[in-house]
């Protein structure tokens, strides 16, 4: 099977990480792959905020769980040790979210290719985006002008068994 295709049918959504740190070099192939992702008219109206500092990303976790008025048991960044957050302009910027939701995708496929564990997650844009997590946005160099998109959490998956989630294929029309 093609080495692209096997990578994105063997990519899934890691639930548990150990706390080891990625790798630099590993951070910035998945960031240059999200980079890389297409974007409408060329416009490249997206920002990529990488958040590795333990003190920031258990902030966050906790907004995150404030904000949906989750139980103190639920880890909305399930452990993760790094969390890469894409952002868009508020104003000017038509498709920006479906720009960043690609460069999401684009780096959970890069994360998956290097030996990885990755989750497409939103929750925490809820939070950055809430008038709590406004100091944080700022803390963590959010643009001003920018509002925050979609997240790709990043690490080592603690359970590298967990097969990925069974996906429904009745779901195709054909028009010939």
């Amino acid at each position: 099977m093609n080495q692209a295709i096997e990578t994105i049918m063997k990519r899934k959504g890691t639930l548990s990480y150990t706390n080891q740190q990625i790798n630099d070099s590993d951070r910035d192939t998945i960031i240059s792959c999200g980079i890389a992702g297409p974007t409408a008219r060329n416009l490249q109206n997206r920002h990529f905020t990488v958040v590795q500092k333990q003190e920031l990303l258990q902030q966050i976790n906790d907004g995150v769980r404030t904000v949906m008025s989750a139980p103190s048991e639920y880890n909305p960044l399930y452990g993760a040790p790094t969390l890469i957050i894409t952002s868009a302009p508020v104003e000017n910027a038509p498709f920006a979210d479906q720009d960043c939701a690609i460069a999401v995708e684009n780096m959970s496929l890069a994360a998956t290719a290097l030996g990885l564990g990755s989750r497409y997650i939103v929750s925490p844009t809820r939070f950055i985006e809430s008038e709590a997590g406004k100091i944080l946005k700022q803390t963590i160099g959010i643009p001003e002008g920018y509002r925050s998109v979609a997240c790709l959490i990043v690490g080592y998956d603690a359970d590298p068994i967990q097969a990925p989630t069974t996906r429904n294929m009745n779901v195709v029309n054909y028009v010939k």
